[in-house]
């Protein structure tokens, strides 16, 4: 009977509705599967409290009581992200034994929504690097990805139906993309980040990830307290849409495989009437050039204030991060700055003449677990700076992007297609995303 676990939200919420199962009979499934979690994806544990809540979800739906538009569907929430009452750590010990007072705005808003938070997930240390400790899935000596590596890996492996993850590089889409499922990180300051540990303030993100497009919008939709309408998905969405496709210049750093997907699932879209227009994107050395000051310097601001200065309850890549952050000049981090609005200048250009721009989500397979350094075109390169090459971008020009997994997948070896739309022009990319992922269908 736990098949109703894979499905999506929109299934789960029929069935609720004929009767055919229970939110307490679901939310135990669930909680079973945590318990068993096979990839690490999970963190903490809210197995009485689920229960508890599940149990007055299904009383609402028993009663035919108003609902709301997640009542009863088991989800997850990143460490760093503040459920009350939970531990808060971040995936470091630096905070080991943190309690949150109270929830985060966005786990305030999942609640309202009626959804039953099962779990916090596992992630990097502070959401700074992607490499794990969460297994893929699909082949569980690589990485899940990360920083929001859990999020997505229990969200594909059916242990809850939606979670929360966090993107300041990438963090939502990258492990989307590992895991292939799909992760939405919206137009900058959408959703708010009260409660949510920071890692650099003017970069960080919250975001949805779930099994379908569909289900990445009802959650956002919940997030935002709305009821907009993302689209049915239909390819019949795509005639007349014109979709920016960088030079194949841009794509020379991704692996053929990855490329091979993407030009297949644009194929695909141009073939169900879609327009491919040619585009001229920032340079990915641009965009690096600014990343790693902007990052660093915030980071070490914050862990300095708060914690003071970096000791052994740090991984290597924290302190040594910070130590690197507290060096950077204000001079660097305000050309840096300057630098992103010239970035942000020039996408907002392209999109006036475009939908959306496309791009794969990652340069790289999934890197196996502890691999620090990887190929890149030839060339050996830091394997997080490998995995943040294509998305880090809508990070510094806050555009919102999604990533939809596509392609002709070999087992274990998942891609997806990234997607990225005008500020608050989530509806339409949503509903572009949805006609993709129906192409692959």
């Amino acid at each position: 009977m736990d098949e109703i676990l894979d499905a999506p939200i929109r299934e789960l919420r029929a069935r609720y509705a004929d009767g055919a199962v229970s939110p307490a009979e679901v939310v135990e499934m669930a909680l079973d599967r945590v318990a068993r979690d096979p990839l690490s994806a999970i963190a903490h544990v809210r197995a009485d409290e689920a229960r508890a809540e599940a149990a007055r979800a299904s009383e609402r739906h028993a009663a035919g009581a108003p609902l709301g538009p997640l009542d009863g569907v088991p989800v997850a929430v990143k460490a760093m992200i503040a459920i009350a009452g939970m531990p808060q750590d971040a995936g470091s010990r630096v905070l080991a034994g943190a309690i949150a007072p109270e929830d985060a705005s966005v786990v305030a808003a999942l609640r309202r929504a009626g959804a039953v938070i099962v779990a916090s997930t596992t992630q990097d240390e502070f959401a700074l690097t992607t490499l794990g400790p969460a297994r893929n899935p699909f082949d569980p000596a690589r990485t899940a990805g990360g920083s929001s590596g859990g999020s997505a890996a229990a969200v594909r492996a059916g242990m809850c139906f939606a979670a929360l993850g966090t993107d300041t590089g990438g963090s939502v889409r990258i492990p989307a993309a590992c895991c292939a499922v799909v992760g939405l990180k919206p137009t900058y300051g959408l959703l708010p980040t009260e409660g949510i540990v920071p890692l650099a303030w003017s970069l960080d993100h919250a975001g949805p990830i779930g099994r379908t497009v569909a289900d990445v919008a009802l959650t956002l939709d919940a997030l935002l307290a709305g009821s907009g309408d993302t689209g049915s998905g239909d390819p019949a969405h795509l005639p007349g849409r014109r979709i920016g496709v960088p030079t194949d210049d841009y794509l020379s750093v991704v692996d053929p495989h990855l490329c091979d997907d993407f030009t297949t699932a644009l194929g695909a879209a141009r073939a169900a009437g879609a327009e491919l227009v040619t585009v001229d994107l920032p340079d990915q050395e641009d965009v690096k050039a600014v990343h790693w000051p902007v990052l660093s310097a915030e980071m070490a601001a914050y862990h300095r204030r708060r914690f003071g200065e970096p000791d052994d309850r740090y991984g290597t890549a924290m302190r040594d991060g910070i130590l690197a952050g507290a060096g950077v000049k204000t001079a660097d981090y305000l050309a840096a700055q300057r630098g992103r609005l010239v970035l942000r200048s020039r996408l907002d250009e392209i999109l006036t003449g475009v939908d959306a721009i496309a791009l794969p989500t990652m340069a790289i397979d999934p890197p196996p677990l502890g691999r620090t350094e990887v190929d890149l075109a030839g060339a050996p390169e830091d394997a997080v700076a490998a995995m943040v090459r294509l998305t880090s971008l809508a990070n510094h020009t806050g555009h919102p992007a999604v990533s939809v997994p596509v392609g002709t997948v070999a087992p274990g070896r998942p891609s997806g297609v990234q997607l990225i739309a005008p500020h608050y022009g989530e509806r339409d990319l949503l509903s572009l995303a949805a006609a993709l992922e129906a192409l692959r269908n």
